[in-house]
């Protein structure tokens, strides 16, 4: 089995699942590949590299969250440069590009919020000091679209562990590794209940490619601003 998977899309998005081979991620592979299919859309899914904490590319080990494990050799040409090449693509042919990075939270999530309908956490680089990976509409517009149909989002509270704001957390990359400010990214954590079925999992995406393409085709935006942080 390939290691990672790409698919080629005609839309100016990428769907990028970084742990799709962790069990704690369950089915984010499935569901940003459903994504993807549904929009039309580019997607790097890694199927074969197991979360560690250095890298050893003869046993399939590397964290495809983590920069740092992204730039070395192996690593690197199959998970990095795919994500590049579909932003290069993408930027020559139009003025924006949007990344989502689907990631999996247990439900233990749900008792440490004290919210027991929690179902997604999106991260956008909240911190000090900020370091926002998309404009603050967007990630508002979204969490909007989400909440409107049921989906109890929160937004990545600053400092928080889901806000996308580390320097090696893959989402910071166009912003703290390659500055490409036309490129607008967000990391989107998603409860297990969500996805520990692929029925629920194919559900979940279903409400995730409703909510980008809304998104994709809007240009501007105000609304609510005021979030639940998680």
């Amino acid at each position: 089995m390939e290691r990672v998977s790409i698919i080629q899309g005609k839309v100016p998005i990428i769907i990028v699942a970084p742990h799709g081979y962790d069990q704690d991620d369950q089915n984010t592979d499935l569901i940003t590949e459903t994504i993807a299919n549904q929009l039309g859309c580019y997607a790097v899914v890694n199927r074969g590299w197991e979360r560690a904490d250095s890298v050893d590319f003869l046993h399939d080990k590397a964290d495809c969250n983590n920069v740092n494990h992204c730039q070395e050799d192996v690593v690197r040409e199959e998970f990095l440069e795919p994500i590049i090449r579909f932003k290069n693509k993408i930027l020559n042919q139009d003025i924006n590009c949007y990344i989502f990075y689907i990631h999996g939270m247990s439900n233990k999530h749900r008792h440490l919020s004290k919210d027991p309908n929690l179902d997604i956490v999106v991260g956008y680089g909240a911190g000090s000091p900020n370091s926002y990976t998309c404009d603050l509409w967007q990630k508002d517009f979204i969490l909007t679209e989400l909440n409107n149909t049921g989906i109890r989002a929160y937004e990545g509270k600053k400092g928080g562990t889901m806000s996308g704001w580390s320097r090696n957390n893959l989402n910071q990359y166009f912003r703290k590794w390659e500055y490409e400010p036309e490129v607008n990214s967000m990391q989107v954590e998603i409860i297990y209940e969500l996805r520990r079925e692929k029925d629920l999992a194919y559900l979940t995406a279903d409400y995730l490619s409703i909510a980008i393409k809304k998104l994709s085709k809007t240009h501007t935006w105000s609304g609510n601003s005021k979030w639940l942080t998680y």
